[in-house]
């Protein structure tokens, strides 16, 4: 028997297994599909649900086969700003704008923006308002698509739909419907107020529930041709960044982490919900962790966007000729060079407001601008690694490297330069993908205990 781990993610659709003794299977993968209108990128729900189906099929009948039946699954994605509009049917109404993508015109009107980011309502919500999120993607189908909008059930991220699709029952991650702004962090009930007024009801979210609690079994028809074991059921995974999180964790022990693949994002685990005045400042998250009374910080640093538009800028795209710079060049070579990088989540189309450079002396050469700049993005996270682990009540200690781009040695290598602190840098080439596995492999083996069932009652 095996157990199954789904990643639908910003770039690939991802797909691991571990066996019943946890050791880990070789990951597949394919493309994320996108749809493109209007010059706008989607992700159409049910066109991202039969390429995973057909990625797992695949998988099942080659790497995972010697290993026998399906034994369970949980499945993470990208955050819950995507999220889609579906039917009483559970059929999807309306793709998802990709969540890298800016619509030119808002239809959330200016003062609920203004009152959603209020330090009144992070103190419930533990996040600041941000564009495209669900108060702006709502307001957009309410505005723009009213028949559609009301023929709409339920709006649903995709972790819930993919898992909708494999047990035909509608639950949540609390690791993603917080991030609707809806809810109330330190209690999960619906948050009244921000309902009401964005036209919204608790009916439109699915029941949510912790990592590795119990979400349906797994319908015979929903993976053809995947043998599957008797009672094979899938369990709750998340949010990509804290199903990773909490695989890293289990290695490792650390309660900080630094995650860099698209983006660069920073989390510290805490036992409290305390949103302070500087949080708010800051424009942190917090957010629900892996287990039941547990919470994250978090904070986006355009990083790997950054990296990105460095390659594209001075080597034609060529990441091996960025980092060869980034270890060939010495700290301090441009003194007079000045960035400025802005918020991963307000930059606006193209490379228009994510990095300005002041201060470039002519004939600086490249390699001096590329070091200069990561030496930057180190410091600036380090910096806020310190703040958060104070509002947090922590020691930074170890912090974890992990995602795709500390698995370059170059850039591991110049954070260490860069950080007086122990760094734990993850082996792990796929952490949300094996992270999920390993959730259903702990939640739905004998050792690990009770599983709890839709409404939070231990199963045998």
């Amino acid at each position: 028997m095996w157990f199954l781990g789904i990643d639908i993610g910003t770039t690939h659709i991802k797909v691991a297994g571990v066996d019943e003794d946890g050791t880990p299977l070789p990951a597949g993968r394919i493309r994320t599909p996108t749809l493109d209108v209007d010059k706008l990128a989607f992700h159409d729900a049910e066109v991202v649900w039969r390429a995973t189906a057909e990625l797992i099929a695949e998988y099942a009948r080659t790497t995972a086969a010697p290993h026998g039946p399906l034994g369970g699954a949980a499945v993470a994605s990208f955050g819950q700003e995507e999220s889609v509009a579906v039917d009483g049917a559970g059929r999807m109404l309306y793709p998802s704008l990709a969540w890298w993508e800016r619509r030119p015109v808002r239809a959330l009107d200016a003062d609920t923006a203004r009152w959603l980011d209020s330090f009144e309502q992070f103190q419930v919500s533990g996040l600041r308002h941000r564009l495209d999120q669900t108060p702006e993607r709502t307001a957009h189908l309410r505005v723009r698509e009213p028949e559609l909008w009301r023929s709409t059930a339920r709006w649903v991220d995709f972790c819930t739909f993919v898992t909708h699709r494999m047990t035909g029952e509608w639950v949540s991650a609390t690791s993603q419907i917080t991030h609707s702004q809806c809810f109330d962090l330190a209690t999960l009930a619906p948050h009244a107020p921000v309902m009401e007024r964005l036209g919204l009801t608790p009916g439109h979210f699915a029941p949510a529930l912790p990592t590795g609690a119990d979400a349906g079994e797994v319908l015979s028809t929903s993976l053809p041709g995947v043998a599957l074991a008797p009672g094979a059921r899938v369990v709750i995974g998340g949010h990509d960044q804290v199903v990773a999180a909490r695989q890293v964790h289990s290695m490792s022990g650390a309660e900080v982490f630094d995650s860099i693949g698209t983006s660069e994002y920073l989390m510290i685990g805490t036992g409290t919900f305390d949103p302070r005045k500087r949080s708010y400042e800051l424009g942190l998250d917090h957010e629900r962790a892996w287990h039941d009374d547990g919470f994250l910080l978090g904070c986006p640093i355009p990083s790997g966007k950054v990296v990105q538009l460095l390659a594209e800028l001075f080597h034609h795209g060529d990441f091996d000729r960025l980092f060869s710079d980034l270890s060939a060049t010495a700290s301090g070579s441009l003194p007079s060079l000045h960035v400025t990088a802005g918020p991963t989540g307000e930059a606006t189309e193209g490379a228009e407001g994510l990095l300005t450079l002041a201060g470039v002396p002519a004939g600086a050469r490249p390699a001096e601008v590329v070091r200069g700049t990561l030496d930057h993005l180190a410091d600036l996270a380090l910096t806020t690694i310190g703040e958060m682990c104070e509002l947090a009540g922590r020691e930074p200690g170890q912090v974890a490297l992990m995602g795709s781009l500390f698995r370059r040695p170059e850039m591991a290598a110049h954070r260490r330069e860069r950080w007086d602190l122990p760094l734990h840098i993850s082996p792990l080439a796929e952490p949300v993908a094996s992270g999920a596995a390993a959730i259903a492999r702990d939640a739905l083996t004998s050792a690990s205990g009770p599983r709890r069932d839709h409404d939070g009652k231990e199963t045998s």
